[in-house]
C-alpha cells in the first residue's frame, strides 16, 4: 500500500510508523523540519484529565490514547533507539481560592464518573507530595495516570522509527494540492510542480491542513493558535509530579530545564514572543513556585497548535475524496493522541474498523451547517474549548468573536437566541457591548460574566443593560442550562 503522508509532526510521525510496521510503502512529505513546528514546541503532555476541559467523546478519546501511549512506549523505544522521558510522577492541579476549588472539585466529581483516576488534598497534603509548591495553595487534585514525555524527543523517536521500518523522508517539501480523478485522490501536487503518486494520502498537516487545494468541498479548516513558553534551568527531579493550576503549568525534565506554560492566542501564523505572552507565564509560574523568582532563565519559545472550528481534531476519511484521511486538528493534544491516531489511521488505510467510535470527529461535520445556539464573545481559547465540550454533548453549536466588529457580522449571519460576553476583557466594554448587541441581536438574552472579585466591571454590566450578570465559575456551571 502506497502512502503519502503531509506533515512530519508527530502525528505524520506515529501515523508512518504505523503504517510501515504493517508493510505500508510511506513517505512523509513535510514543508519544513520533521517536528519542528507544534511537536517541538510543545510542554509533552501526556494528560487527559489535567487538560480535559469537560465528559464526552473527546474525553474518552483521550483516556483511550493515555493507554494506548503507555502501551506503545516500549515498542516506540526499541524501534527508535531514542528515550523520550516517560515520566510517571503524575500531576498536581492546586488551586489559591475557593473558586478555584470549586472549579477542580466539579473537576473531579466528573472525572470520576467517566473512568479518571484522581485524589483530592488538602493544601498541606499537596506540599508533602510537592515541597515546592506555593504555600497559598489551598486544595489539589493528584493525577497519578497523567504524565509527561520530552516531546521534542518523542516526536524524533516516532519518525527515527519509522524509517527504521523503510519509511521515506522528504523535508523542505511543501504539498500544494491533492490531485483527483474518477473521485478519487491520485497523486499530490507540490510547490515545486511534482507529482507524487499513491493509493492513500493522509493529511496530517497540523496548522496547514486545511491550505492544501482539492480538499474544498469538505471545508475542513485549521488554524493557528499561538503558545509561547519560558524554560528555567533548576536541579529538580524529574519523577515528582509536574504542576498545573488555572495560571499555567510548570514540567520538568531530566536534564535539569522546567518548562513553563502557556499561552493560547489568536496571532495568524506569527511566532514571536510577546512581552506580555512572557509577562503571564511568569507571573503563573511564580504563584505555583515562588522560588522560581531567584533561578536562571534558559529560553524562550512559541509554537502553533493546530485548532478547528469546534476544537476537535479530525480524524477520518474526507466526504468528497475517500482515499485521503484526515489526521489533524489535534490543538494541545498532539502528543497525547499520537499513538492512537496512528492506530486509526492504519485502520482506515487497511479499511479495518477502528475501534474507536470517529462520529463526532469526522470531517462531515462541518459540511453540516447548523445554526448556532449562542454566541460567545469571549477570546480564551482555553475557556472556548471548555464551553465547545459541553456544547459537543448537546449536539449544539456556539460561535465566537473576538471583537465587537466580529460580533456584529455574527449576529447578522446568524439569529442567536443568547449571547454571553467575557466582561474581564477589555474588547468588551459593557455599555459599548450592550449598545451593539441591542441594535443587531434585538431578541437575543444577554449574559456578561467576570471573575467573582471583578465587582466593577459585573456592576458595570448590570448598569448597561445585561440580562443576567454572573461570576466567572456561576456563568461556568450553568452552561449546559444555557446552551440547552
Amino acid at each position: 500500500m502506497k502512502t503519502v503522508i503531509i506533515g512530519g509532526g508527530i502525528i505524520g510521525g506515529a501515523v508512518a510508523w504505523r503504517l510501515a510496521r504493517e508493510g505500508a510503502e510511506v513517505t512523509i512529505l513535510e514543508r519544513g523540519q520533521c517536528g519542528a513546528e507544534a511537536s517541538w514546541a510543545a510542554a509533552g503532555m501526556i494528560a487527559p484529565q489535567a487538560e480535559a476541559q469537560g465528559p464526552g467523546p473527546f474525553f474518552d478519546l483521550c483516556l483511550k490514547g493515555r493507554e494506548r501511549f503507555d502501551a506503545i512506549a516500549p515498542g516506540l523505544r526499541r524501534d527508535s533507539g531514542i528515550d523520550f522521558e516517560h515520566g510517571a510522577g503524575g500531576i498536581l492541579y492546586v488551586a489559591f481560592n475557593a473558586e478555584e476549588q470549586a472549579e477542580l472539585q466539579e473537576r473531579a466529581d466528573w472525572q470520576r464518573r467517566s473512568g479518571g483516576t484522581v485524589v483530592e488534598l488538602s493544601g498541606k497534603q499537596a506540599q508533602e507530595l510537592e515541597p515546592e509548591v506555593a504555600p497559598e495553595v489551598i486544595y489539589a487534585l493528584h493525577m497519578p495516570r497523567d504524565r509527561s514525555v520530552d516531546n521534542r524527543e518523542v516526536t524524533r523517536a516516532y519518525i527515527a522509527a519509522a524509517k527504521a521500518h523503510g519509511a521515506q523522508v522528504r523535508e523542505q517539501t511543501r504539498v500544494e494540492a491533492i490531485v483527483a480523478d474518477g473521485g478519487r485522490a491520485v497523486a499530490v501536487k507540490l510547490a515545486t510542480g511534482e507529482r507524487l503518486a499513491a493509493d492513500v494520502f493522509v493529511n496530517a498537516a497540523g496548522a496547514w491542513a486545511g491550505q492544501i487545494a482539492g480538499l474544498e468541498e469538505d471545508r475542513v479548516t485549521t488554524y493557528p493558535v499561538r503558545g509561547q513558553m519560558l524554560c528555567f534551568e533548576v536541579n529538580r527531579d524529574g519523577a515528582r509530579p509536574n504542576i498545573f493550576s488555572l495560571h499555567g503549568y510548570l514540567v520538568a525534565r531530566r536534564d535539569g530545564r522546567l518548562l513553563a506554560g502557556s499561552t493560547m492566542e489568536e496571532a495568524g501564523y506569527d511566532k514571536r514572543l510577546t512581552l506580555a505572552g512572557i509577562e503571564r507565564i511568569s507571573r503563573g509560574a511564580l504563584k505555583m513556585m515562588p522560588h522560581l523568582g531567584a533561578i536562571p532563565f534558559r529560553e524562550a519559545w512559541a509554537g502553533l497548535r493546530p485548532a478547528t472550528a469546534d476544537f476537535l481534531p479530525v480524524l477520518g476519511r474526507s466526504p468528497s475524496l475517500p482515499n485521503v484521511i484526515y489526521a489533524t486538528g489535534h490543538f494541545r493534544s498532539g502528543i497525547l493522541l499520537s499513538a492512537i491516531t496512528g492506530e486509526i489511521i492504519a485502520d482506515l488505510v487497511y479499511d479495518r474498523a477502528p475501534a474507536i467510535d470517529l462520529t463526532a470527529f469526522a470531517a462531515e461535520r462541518f459540511a453540516a451547517r447548523t445554526a448556532i445556539r449562542a454566541l460567545g464573545l469571549v477570546r480564551d481559547i482555553l475557556f472556548r474549548s471548555r464551553i465547545d465540550a459541553v456544547a459537543q454533548t448537546l449536539g449544539v453549536r456556539v460561535a465566537y468573536a473576538s471583537n465587537l466588529e466580529q460580533a456584529r457580522a455574527r449576529c447578522f449571519e446568524e439569529t442567536p437566541a443568547m449571547v454571553f460576553a467575557d466582561l474581564s476583557d477589555p474588547n468588551f466594554p459593557p455599555a459599548a457591548t450592550v449598545g451593539e448587541l441591542k441594535r443587531v441581536c434585538r431578541d437575543a438574552r444577554l449574559v456578561g460574566f467576570a471573575s467573582h472579585i471583578d465587582l466593577k466591571a459585573l456592576k458595570a454590566a448590570r448598569d448597561a443593560g445585561f440580562d443576567l450578570t454572573l461570576s466567572r465559575s456561576e456563568f461556568t456551571a450553568r452552561i449546559p442550562e444555557f446552551l440547552r
